[in-house]
């Protein structure tokens, strides 16, 4: 379904009076859906099933059924993924993502939602790929709950992922230190799943060090990795899946360690 000037400005409309209503702050940017682009490579995807297809006819036709087969597999792949496409690019072709200094609004599946960093939950699940140290690709994605306590994943779904992704980590510290910080003064401790710090120490497990032996602070291939003064190995290896805020924790490891 195409829409019209009208319905798309009309949800853009309600996009930014939910913004102001939840006084996000300033306008980051905007961005559109990536359905364009899954569309042509969707495009491609058509053309080889389309040959394999003519393929897997001509042997079947020759008589040489067996050989059929040969073809016949990819093109089921390739036809699951076209259905994938088609029933996933008809959802989100309208999808829009717009950013603020203090949050996010989505319009998704016909629905928009707002996320407040202040007070949201954010899965990080952004993969980093390396090889010898040097960054191959960056794919961001992020699970988060909306204003209404609901989950939201905010990922590949959306265009300018380099843009908005580190956007997200940076902004959504600087909300959520401030009340941190009070908290592991006021002598709590703070758990981000598989880590746990305190004002005095990082630990996971049962295994802890004293802020002040911290270093070697790592993120790549999805896996948070610090070591410590006096361990023979890593004091934290826990991939990102299984923490909770990574941005805020990676702000407090780099606050805490020198303080």
């Amino acid at each position: 379904m195409v829409r019209t000037d009208a319905e798309q400005g009309g949800y853009e409309q309600r996009m930014r009076e939910a913004a102001a209503r939840e006084r996000l702050g300033a306008h980051r940017g905007g961005h559109a859906s990536s359905a364009p682009a899954r569309n042509r490579g969707a495009l491609g995807v058509a053309v080889l099933a389309a040959v394999l297809a003519a393929a897997a006819v001509a042997a079947l036709a020759g008589g040489y059924g067996p050989l059929a087969m040969v073809p016949g597999l990819p093109l089921v792949l390739c036809l699951f993924s076209l259905l994938g496409h088609l029933f996933f690019g008809s959802r989100t072709r309208d999808a829009r993502l717009e950013q603020y200094e203090g949050g996010l609004v989505v319009h998704l599946k016909g629905r928009i939602r707002v996320v407040r960093y202040a007070d949201t939950k954010i899965l990080d699940n952004t993969v980093r790929r390396t090889r010898y140290g040097q960054t191959l690709s960056v794919t961001y994605s992020f699970g988060l709950t909306d204003t209404e306590g609901r989950n939201l994943v905010v990922g590949s779904v959306f265009t300018g992922g380099e843009i908005w992704g580190p956007l997200l980590r940076q902004d959504s510290a600087r909300a959520q230190l401030p009340g941190a910080l009070a908290r592991l003064d006021a002598g709590e401790r703070l758990d981000f799943g598989l880590v746990w710090l305190t004002a005095a120490e990082l630990g996971s497990g049962r295994a802890s060090a004293p802020w002040r032996t911290v270093h070697g602070v790592e993120m790549a291939d999805g896996t948070l990795t610090v070591r410590a003064e006096g361990r023979r190995g890593p004091l934290v290896v826990a991939p990102t899946r299984y923490l909770a805020n990574t941005p805020l924790l990676l702000t407090l490891m780099e606050t805490l360690r020198v303080r």
